[in-house]
């Protein structure tokens, strides 16, 4: 029998799923409520044949904290992410350790769709700046306008994109795309879109993709919606077209704007992240990842 590692707390799985892991091996979890150090994951880990990652437990520290904790866990063949993505992961270490790496396929696109159209109903609203005004009891209505009829440009092609894509057009946007989505208008620019959301990866070669010389390009008053990465954003050019009221409002997510020039313009909304966590999205996660724990332990379930 599989010894399996879970980086995670028990309380965090339904009795259902849990039943489906004590068929997998035996399994430890980290203890509920308390915060782990990397001695106590090392421990928790170094006779495990499955480890089972969660990157949010740890934060900024992930990829350095796996690493540790792999190299003391030589028996570690399967490495199970609760993540769509394994950039915080030294994949040639565990290449070299023919250790097995499995993610989960996209538990969150729903959620992340549904929250790209409240913020674009919030943003066409003047909803989040006038209510951050009345906080400051600086409140100064501005008018909003209408979405129906306005046009949309969506660049990327996830499964987030898509959903959308069909949840725009219910509400009668007209819908560009830069890559072939369904019911979308195929469009290689879209930047003279009067919304502009942004579904890309996280990747090296993303950063920094809606450049100076993009925004530049953009409709005259365009709302930007980026729920993807900060990164894939030059801020400085963003925070200045909005100075000028060159772009209208940019809702994003981030854990702190310290530092950056975007922290001084109203009109750079910025919220913690959590468009990803509904419900649902919580619940597809743990299924999934038990089902990836249980193949690399050889016991499939579903």
């Amino acid at each position: 029998m599989k010894n399996i590692s879970i980086l995670f707390p028990k309380s965090e799985f339904t009795s259902d799923q849990l039943q489906k892991l004590g068929f997998a091996g035996q399994v430890s979890f980290i203890e509920s409520g308390s915060e782990s150090s990397l001695k106590d994951l090392i421990k928790l880990s170094k006779d495990a044949d499955i480890l089972a990652f969660s990157p949010d437990k740890i934060g900024k520290c992930a990829s350095e904290w796996l690493l540790k904790i792999l190299e003391a866990s030589p028996k570690v063949k399967g490495l199970a992410l609760n993540t769509t993505h394994a950039n915080y992961v030294d994949m040639g270490y565990c290449n070299e350790r023919r250790i097995r790496v499995f993610t989960i396929l996209d538990d969150s696109a729903e959620a992340i769709a549904e929250h790209v159209i409240l913020l674009i109903l919030g943003c066409a609203k003047r909803l989040f700046i006038n209510d951050r005004r009345t906080y400051r009891r600086k409140y100064q209505p501005e008018l909003g306008f209408e979405i129906r009829g306005k046009s949309l440009g969506v660049i990327g092609s996830n499964l987030e994109a898509q959903r959308v894509v069909s949840l725009a057009k219910a509400i009668g946007m007209t819908v560009y795309a830069t890559e072939r989505l369904e019911g979308a208008i195929r469009k290689p620019s879209v930047l003279q879109s009067d919304i502009i959301t942004i579904h890309l990866p996280d990747t090296e070669e993303n950063k920094k993709y809606l450049s100076k010389e993009k925004i530049a390009l953009l409709k005259d008053g365009a709302i930007v919606i980026n729920l993807s990465s900060r990164d894939i954003v030059d801020e400085k050019a963003m925070a200045e077209a909005l100075k000028k009221r060159l772009v209208d409002q940019y809702a994003f997510e981030a854990e702190s704007m310290k530092k950056s020039p975007l922290g001084e313009s109203e009109f750079a909304l910025m919220f913690k992240p959590f468009c990803k966590f509904t419900k649902e999205s919580l619940r597809r996660n743990r299924s999934l990842w038990v089902i990836n724990i249980s193949n690399l332990a050889g016991k499939p379930t579903s």
